[in-house]
């Protein structure tokens, strides 16, 4: 029988641990919740534009986009709280590819009151 620290070592070799960036602290901009009788579920689930970088950048969770990075239902009621209260939020994100084009997928969210 192996030892743990040897299993886990062959474990992150095979799954490699992606490390989480933070983004900006500012307001929500924009919440988007996807049903699973939309066309673009499969891809993904649904998608935060934070005012900090709207114009260019949002962050999506689950789906084929963002397999494995699923929100919760409280999460996602969270989020929509922090937009409708104006709260700052600082979202936790990894990058994830998926055919090809690069998809920021959200892993976790700091709100704050200013």
């Amino acid at each position: 029988m192996r030892s743990l620290p040897v299993l886990l070592a062959a474990a992150l070799a095979v799954h490699p641990v992606a490390h989480a960036d933070t983004g900006p602290t500012t307001g929500v901009a924009q919440l988007m919740i996807l049903e699973p009788g939309d066309a673009s579920y499969k891809l993904f689930h649904g998608a935060v534009w934070l005012d900090a970088d709207k114009a260019t950048t949002n962050y999506r969770w689950g789906g084929l986009q963002c397999k494995g990075r699923e929100l919760s239902d409280t999460s996602v009621q969270l989020l929509f709280a922090a937009f409708r209260a104006e709260y700052q939020v600082a979202v936790e994100f990894v990058i994830s590819e998926y055919k090809g084009k690069q998809y920021r997928c959200l892993t976790g969210f700091t709100i704050t009151k200013s």
